[in-house]
């Protein structure tokens, strides 16, 4: 339980365990904490003096003994608050840095429902007219309800979506979902246009997502003179793109 979530604040399951059975307490010796979480006392020192460095633990000593405490959990919300000022400083800096040095077109593949989750935020990041076609309606199956989030911030940021959804029961059903949409503009195409791998264009850049069930994952090119011409083909595709669904 929490595990997961520790990792992502950057504790091991081992980290994670300690801290939790030093969470259902108000004090424990480190033979304690030993039979509790079956780990060596050998290597709990070690442990022990990290979760101390991240400010997860400290100690009391009572009568030359060490009882160790878990922190309260709102400084958990304190440390990841420090975590991100500290990066929101260099921040700057670290864009600096990540500046391409050349005119060549950047090209990523991002791999998985975390690689496809990547392209979502940039698409809020860079908060930019948004085009899209060949779209199956295969987003909420793969993606999960992060998609509903998503799409609740983008019309919070106000970015316009145009989408050509393929009209298949699934590409139908989520033009539907689209068409409730604010800042939505909606239109489709006949089945024959189906393909597995959607295209978006935002900004200057093109994602090309593969939504395979299995293995999704995306292409990502940033290039401005790449991105227009797909954003080209979009319109000469939204001319011939109807908005009745016979």
């Amino acid at each position: 339980m929490f595990i997961e979530q520790f990792k992502d604040l950057g504790l091991t399951d081992k980290e994670a365990s300690i801290y939790l059975e030093l969470l259902k307490s108000e004090g424990l010796l480190v033979s304690e904490i030993s039979e509790k979480t079956k780990l060596n006392r050998s290597s709990l020192y070690s442990l022990l003096n990290s979760l101390s460095k991240k400010g997860f633990i400290s100690y009391v000593i009572k009568n030359n003994t060490r009882y160790y405490r878990a922190a309260e959990p709102q400084k958990l919300m304190q440390i990841q608050k420090e975590k991100e000022k500290r990066l929101s400083e260099i921040m700057p800096r670290l864009i600096e840095l990540n500046k391409p040095t050349t005119n060549k077109p950047a090209i990523e593949i991002l791999e998985g429902v975390e690689g496809i989750k990547t392209i979502m935020n940039d698409v809020l990041r860079q908060n930019k007219e948004w085009f899209a076609f060949n779209i199956p309606g295969k987003g909420p199956e793969i993606i999960g309800p992060n998609v509903h989030a998503f799409e609740k911030e983008r019309q919070k940021q106000k970015i316009p979506l145009n989408v050509i959804c393929i009209k298949t029961p699934e590409g139908i059903k989520r033009g539907k979902e689209f068409e409730q949409m604010k800042h939505t503009k909606v239109k489709y195409m006949p089945k024959e246009y189906y393909s597995p791998a959607s295209n978006w264009i935002y900004a200057d850049r093109l994602a090309i997502i593969f939504w395979y069930k299995e293995n999704p994952f995306a292409v990502r090119i940033i290039d401005k003179e790449l991105a227009e011409s797909y954003r080209n083909q979009f319109e000469n595709l939204w001319k011939i793109a109807t908005i009745i669904l016979k």
